[in-house]
């Protein structure tokens, strides 16, 4: 079972039940606060990292440079664990799930502006520790922003809530059920060898079946056993032979391999595209562009974000970072691939990242 430590939660403390304990919710936001940039569904939008000065003070490798454009003073981001960028109706944006108060938020690219999307009271169960996001963007169920919440340590109580462009969340499923036991990995499939479907997966401490398969009306069916995963992201450019990857850390609580394996159709493992990397979490595939359509990923071991080509190479792309074990989804790439997205928890900042 999962050992986590107190001193991690920074805004919610740890009991001495064990239990962590959130401060007040705020109220839930004014939905005349939610406002698209100008051309509407943010399809049309050129990222950039802008004119944000702010040094994060990480080592970026040559070529590069980084910025904090949120961070807990100017966008209220605390232990922001999930990041996506979500277009449509969505207009654009950062979406950032806060594990330090169970709310979701919106950063605007372009000026940093934050707002509050659902608040910790808004949810319609009260979560618990919220710990990833996804976008279902090409719609394979119905276009929405998808957040996990783990529940209780173990307990086969995750749930995963939707949340509408016009901010307002519903309840999708909650456990017991395969993959909703400490939820860290979602991502929505449209491949035919998977099956149109959400695939959930996370720490299931033996508590049930390690993935989920989900249609569009919640029935989940099992998908594999394969323990340990973390981070899980679709290689829909083809760039390292199409399919589904999974980064498999061993240790902090995971039963994995320190690997970053794909994932057959059967839900066994395939040939790793790495090994013998300790600690990596998050991963994320770059769009065809300045990133080279190459894996990224970090590790909560050596506070480093990497980049692994099809070869299985390694390049150290920044150094520095503070993460922990909880964050399997901090990597998010802009739509036109020109911008890398980085939810640093424990420092409560949203990074940008970008070619000088």
């Amino acid at each position: 079972m999962r050992t986590r430590a107190c001193l991690l939660i920074l805004f919610a403390g740890c009991g001495g039940d064990g239990v962590h304990h959130l401060p007040d919710a705020p109220p839930p936001p004014d939905a005349a606060l939610f406002d698209a940039p100008a051309d509407g569904d943010g399809s049309s939008l050129v990222y950039s990292c802008g004119t944000f000065t702010q040094d994060p003070g990480w080592t970026l490798a040559a070529g590069f440079h980084a910025v904090v454009i949120a961070d807990a003073t100017t966008g209220m981001l605390a232990q922001p664990v999930a990041a996506i960028v979500a277009g449509k109706g969505y207009g654009g944006k950062v979406y950032v799930v806060n594990q330090g108060d169970n709310t979701l938020r919106a950063v605007d690219p372009a000026s940093g502006v934050t707002q509050l999307v659902v608040a910790a009271a808004a949810w319609p169960k009260p979560p618990q520790l919220l710990t990833t996001i996804t976008w279902d963007a090409t719609t394979v169920f119905d276009g929405k922003l998808y957040v996990g919440d783990q529940g209780g340590d173990g307990d086969a109580d995750s749930t995963i809530f939707t949340v509408a462009a016009s901010g307002a969340p519903a309840q999708f499923v909650t456990g017991p059920g395969p993959g909703l036991d400490d939820i860290y990995g979602m991502a929505f499939s449209t491949s035919a060898t998977y099956g149109a479907s959400l695939l959930v997966t996370g720490d299931t401490d033996g508590a049930g079946v390690d993935w989920g398969r989900f249609d569009a009306a919640a029935t989940g069916t099992t998908f594999s056993e394969l323990a340990g995963t973390e981070g899980i992201a679709f290689d829909t450019a083809g760039t390292f032979g199409g399919g589904l990857f999974a980064s498999r850390p061993a240790g902090g609580g995971y039963a994995g391999d320190d690997t970053i394996s794909r994932v057959q159709p059967d839900g066994l493992a395939g040939t790793p595209l790495l090994t013998a990397k300790p600690g990596v979490h998050a991963i994320a595939f770059a769009p065809p562009g300045v990133f080279g359509s190459k894996l990224y990923a970090a590790s909560w071991q050596s506070q480093e974000l990497f980049s692994v080509d099809p070869a299985g190479t390694v390049a150290v792309l920044a150094s520095g970072l503070q993460l922990t074990n909880y964050d399997g989804n901090i990597l998010a790439f802009s739509p036109d691939g020109r911008v890398l997205y980085v939810a640093d928890r424990l420092a409560n900042r949203l990074v940008c990242i970008e070619p000088i």
